[in-house]
């Protein structure tokens, strides 16, 4: 599959996570099994769940699909996102060895977290390097970083 795709299906998958957190973070809650504790107001529950699963999300969202043109020209930023992933994934892993079995979504999110990653390294490891699709012929695809 092009590199290009896998990044942008990542992002876009990255992306609509966000969103569903940063505007439905009693959805996220209720699909994901949290509460408000009792002495926690739900404002500040909400407001964690808004900067957390949504807003971190979306930036991560934003960047992958930024790398999407040009992912050998992104490499680095997509080894970041792509690790962000992986962790997640690990930090599942490890509860599921400290709290036991998480469920069958619990599983699929995990999947979820390592198929991503996994598909950002690949991307960004394996893309072959290409000009911009209508760009000038010698120019270089476009590098996002500061």
């Amino acid at each position: 599959m092009n590199a290009r795709v896998i990044v942008a299906v990542v992002g876009a998958v990255t992306l609509l996570l966000g969103v569903l957190g940063l505007l439905r973070p009693e959805w996220v809650m209720s699909f994901v099994g949290f509460d408000v504790a009792s002495n926690a107001p739900k404002t500040l529950v909400r407001g964690e769940i808004r900067a957390v699963y949504g807003g971190l999300l979306i930036a991560a969202g934003v960047f992958t699909l930024l790398g999407a043109p040009a992912p050998r020209a992104n490499q680095g930023r997509l080894l970041l996102l792509a690790t962000l992933w992986l962790g997640a994934g690990a930090g599942r892993l490890f509860g599921a060895f400290v709290d036991g079995n998480p469920g069958l979504f619990g599983w699929l999110f995990f999947a979820l977290e390592v198929s991503g990653g996994a598909a950002l390294i690949y991307a960004s490891q394996f893309a072959i390097e290409t000009t911009v699709p209508n760009a000038p012929a010698g120019s270089e695809a476009p590098s996002f970083r500061a």
